[in-house]
């Protein structure tokens, strides 16, 4: 269809009930995809997108085909969410069956990239004894030359490291053939876990076959709050696709209803609000940081505030670590548009396992990125800085680098964000308050079991992992003892417990489901009771919180 036709095919069905100027209805859930699988941080940079599509998501396809009901019989059992079983959301084996052949059709550079890797790695492990490097260059297969260096660490162990911005560049077209966005009209809270589900296309959904880091996708997530003229975004978004039919579901997307004006914070206060998981806005009247943004809607039978509640601009997003739960392509994407700048942890240099993440922040279209390393600071705004603070744990031992415990001071208020870091070694944070001072709060979570490290680094792992070690190195976060000793080292005269997955609209993506009686809520327990104990105010977040602060504070 040529783009005059498409135009008015689009017109043609914008009349009657369905608005010509319209907004993009708050409880539309657009989730971004790679080649039909729920596109999160590792499925963003070449390498790693590789590795997980060869190493998890096809062999989970397999294995479900060969057995369809071992998958259902397993996720019946409500304690198996998460694992590494199959649920075709939206389709039958038969769909399964054509989206397997499909990928490995598609994907095939992709797949070729993952294999390379894996070949690379081998002939490393069986010919890098110490010796020079130099003549086992012309044996690095084919898709990896001139994308690697081979290495050795101090203990003359061999390793890859990788060139990452050759490595984007060199696969960026590849990734974006596979790239698409998702259109839901709500939030279904039974979508299975986004490890194991691919999402197949199905009449509820409209699937916009738009790359990641294309505008065009701006002037969709602008018109949640600004007035767009429906069909000529329709044509924007559709293109060639576009039919009489397309138009008027897209068109269904919309509502004439404008949302409610933003209600700045006053300006004599530093207001704080709670999102959900490790989401939290502070705000002044003239500043604004968002900490790991995730995507929450209207219309999901909770009452929350959501993405589109956030300020017209926000000043900066500021990422702890390249985990799912705490890096979100999906949030990303729909704030790109109203974020100044993004504040990021500086990456371990080419390593497999910690991809840069201002690199993946530059393939989701993002133009302005600062990247701090450890104790560096940032000025946001006009009355902000971000501080990165080393952190430790929750990284099954990985020598993870793009990692990061923020400090925000804001308005004369300063928060931090221990996010999911451990207090292993008491020392590290005694030189690190030595450095910075006291704060007024704290923000922590205490998921103190976490799942095994091959449960998100298992694709990029080299052989086989000791199944004892994989349990034993779990991604977890402090206790109680750990959580209180960190708090006193601080100073803190406020408390937050967050980043559990409690929220329900976001099972899908934590794999969180947590009763009364779970080591981590017992171990919240006891820390908000130590804390009242000390007169010091202490709340586990859930839904949904606000503080407004003195805009200055004295300490005592």
């Amino acid at each position: 269809m040529t783009s005059a036709a498409s135009a008015a095919s689009a017109a043609s069905v914008f009349n009657g009930r369905r608005p010509a100027k319209g907004y993009l209805n708050p409880s539309v859930v657009p989730q971004p995809l790679l080649h039909r699988w729920y596109a999160w941080c590792h499925l963003v940079p070449p390498h790693t997108a590789a590795l997980n599509l060869r190493e998890r998501y096809l062999p989970q396809l397999r294995s479900y085909l060969r057995s369809p009901q071992v998958h259902a019989s397993a996720l019946s059992n409500p304690a198996r969410y998460g694992g590494p079983f199959l649920a075709p959301y939206g389709g039958a084996p038969e769909d399964v069956e054509e989206l397997l052949a499909a990928t490995e059709e598609a994907a095939a550079p992709l797949l070729r990239l993952a294999e390379d890797i894996k070949e690379a790695q081998r002939m490393l492990a069986e010919q890098a004894d110490g010796k020079p490097m130099e003549s086992l260059y012309a044996q690095v297969p084919q898709s990896l030359r001139g994308l690697v260096e081979l290495v050795y660490d101090t203990g003359n162990r061999p390793r890859l490291r990788f060139f990452e911005p050759l490595v984007h560049r060199a696969f960026a077209a590849e990734l974006a053939k596979g790239q698409e966005i998702s259109l839901a009209p709500r939030t279904d809270l039974e979508q299975p876990f986004t490890f194991g589900s691919p999402i197949l296309r199905t009449r509820e959904r409209m699937d916009l076959r738009i790359p990641f880091a294309d505008p065009r996708l701006d002037q969709l997530y602008a018109s949640r709050r600004t007035a767009a003229d429906v069909a000529g975004l329709a044509e924007l978004l559709l293109g060639d696709e576009a039919s009489d039919a397309s138009t008027a579901a897209f068109a269904d997307l919309f509502t004439e209803t404008a949302p409610a004006p933003y209600e700045a914070a006053p300006p004599d206060a530093v207001r704080m609000r709670y999102l959900n998981h490790a989401t939290v806005l502070l705000e002044t009247d003239s500043t604004a940081v968002l900490l790991d943004p995730l995507p929450g809607y209207a219309d999901d039978g909770h009452r929350h505030l959501t993405l589109a509640d956030l300020p017209e601009r926000l000043d900066a997003v500021v990422l702890s670590h390249l985990h799912c739960d705490h890096v979100s392509v999906e949030a990303l994407l729909q704030l790109r548009h109203r974020v100044d700048t993004v504040v990021v942890p500086r990456g371990g240099g080419g390593s497999l396992e910690d991809p840069s993440p201002k690199l993946l922040l530059q393939a989701l279209g993002f133009t302005s990125v600062v990247e701090l390393g450890e104790m560096e600071s940032a000025r946001i705004g006009e009355d902000a800085e971000v501080t990165m603070l080393p952190f430790l744990g929750e990284h099954g031992d990985l020598d993870i680098r793009s990692k990061a415990v923020p400090l925000v001071e804001i308005g004369g208020r300063r928060v931090l964000f221990a996010t999911d870091a451990v207090d292993i070694d008491p020392d590290l944070y005694r030189r690190v308050q030595e450095s910075t001072g006291d704060v007024d709060t704290v923000f922590i979570g205490l998921e103190c079991v976490g799942a095994p490290m091959s449960w998100l680094y298992g694709p990029l792992m080299e052989g086989a992992q000791d199944r004892a070690h994989d349990q034993a190195r779990r991604l977890k976060g402090c206790d109680a003892d750990m959580a209180e000793r960190l708090v006193k080292r601080f100073g803190a005269a406020e408390v937050f417990v967050y980043a559990l997955g409690l929220e329900p609209w976001l099972r899908h993506l934590t794999g969180s489901s947590y009763d009364p009686q779970s080591e981590q809520i017992r171990q919240t327990n006891l820390l908000l009771d130590r804390c009242r104990t000390r007169g010091v105010p202490a709340e586990l977040l859930y839904q949904r919180g606000e503080r407004l602060w003195p805009r200055t504070r004295t300490r005592t």
